[in-house]
């Protein structure tokens, strides 16, 4: 049983490894040339979009960067430092990590670059820290 399930195991592997290499040689799609997400003729026809549109350039948020690859990244990694905290806090029964873990989430969901995300998330697991090594 336990050759059956290697020799499996093994023609699976292989089966894998070659399904990766035809997806590695096979052509990319080709990228538009605008990167913005939104379509503007979506925002044409729609005029709520272009009333959106307009308050997000009035108030400086860049549309085409929302989805940007390094944002995203830290947003995930942020979010979820602070469910660590969250699940740290309710196991320990502890309110400062609680806090922090509510701080984090809050600040991977509302902080527009990811630079300041990350440092603003750092300042918080610093300042958790001291808190919890002084006792609260």
């Amino acid at each position: 049983m336990k050759s059956a399930l290697r020799e499996l195991r093994l023609a699976g592997s292989l089966v894998v490894f070659a399904v990766s290499l035809l997806a590695m040689n096979s052509p990319a799609p080709i990228a538009p040339a605008n990167t913005n997400f939104i379509d503007p003729q979506i925002v044409d026809d729609n005029p709520q979009a272009k009333q959106l549109m307009d308050v997000m350039k009035k108030e400086g948020i860049k549309t085409d960067n929302l989805l940007d690859e390094q944002f995203l990244f830290a947003s995930l990694l942020w979010g979820s430092v602070g469910v660590g905290y969250l699940f740290y806090a309710r196991k320990q029964r502890q309110i400062v990590p609680f806090l922090g873990g509510v701080a984090m989430i809050g600040v991977s969901c509302f902080v527009g670059s990811w630079f300041w995300m990350s440092i603003l998330c750092i300042v918080l697991m610093a300042v958790v820290y001291q808190l919890m090594k002084l006792g609260y």
